[in-house]
């Protein structure tokens, strides 16, 4: 009996693996929020890439069962795809909130920009630009009406991140270090607050 040879199949993963990491991982961390233009050129590459990757291997392990060589392999080569492609294609599509704790307060505007503060002290801040999509974690606190959040959030007034919002009425107001948001179409509206 021959054995099986894992130096093929492992040549066939090579491709099929940086594929399903790529997308694995630019799922995870923008959690399927990417925006504008960054989401086009990523969703066409992926689209590309695999694709082409798909039917290379695919047609190659067919022609080599149908000629019976290293048919076990090619069984095991397609195997792999079509498990690595599902697998790519689903995590489009996986709730990427399924893992958090209950929010206990929410505040969102039009353009996308979220804050969740969840039951275990931990936030979740997204906010949308133009061509990008950006997702921060981190701990908070909440004093006299304000909220904190870590170190880890960057300023950015165009995408109303901010490391302290002031809750005002049914309003999350950004404070920036160069001072407090006066535009009201810039506050954030609480929908949950179970504070």
């Amino acid at each position: 009996m021959r054995k099986t040879n894992y130096k093929s199949i492992f040549r066939a993963f090579i491709p099929i693996g940086i594929i399903l990491f790529l997308v694995l991982k630019s799922e995870l961390r923008t959690e399927g929020s990417f925006g504008g233009l960054v989401a086009f050129f990523k969703y066409l590459f992926f689209l590309v890439f695999g694709i082409v990757v798909f039917i290379y291997t695919l047609i190659k392990q067919g022609k080599n069962i149908k000629k019976g060589i290293e048919v076990r392999e090619s069984k095991i080569i397609l195997t792999i795809l079509f498990i690595s492609t599902f697998i790519a294609i689903s995590s489009f599509w996986f709730p990427k909130d399924f893992f958090e704790k209950e929010p206990e307060f929410i505040a969102k505007d039009t353009f996308g920009t979220e804050l969740r503060l969840l039951k275990d002290g931990k936030y979740m801040l997204r906010t949308r630009d133009y061509e990008w999509t950006t997702i921060d974690r981190g701990i908070y606190q909440i004093k006299d009406s304000i909220i904190l959040l870590d170190e880890e959030v960057k300023e950015k007034r165009w995408g109303k991140r901010a490391k302290k919002y002031m809750i005002k009425n049914k309003n999350l107001i950004p404070i920036y270090s160069s001072g407090i948001e006066t535009d009201s179409t810039e506050f954030l509206t609480i929908k949950l607050n179970k504070n």
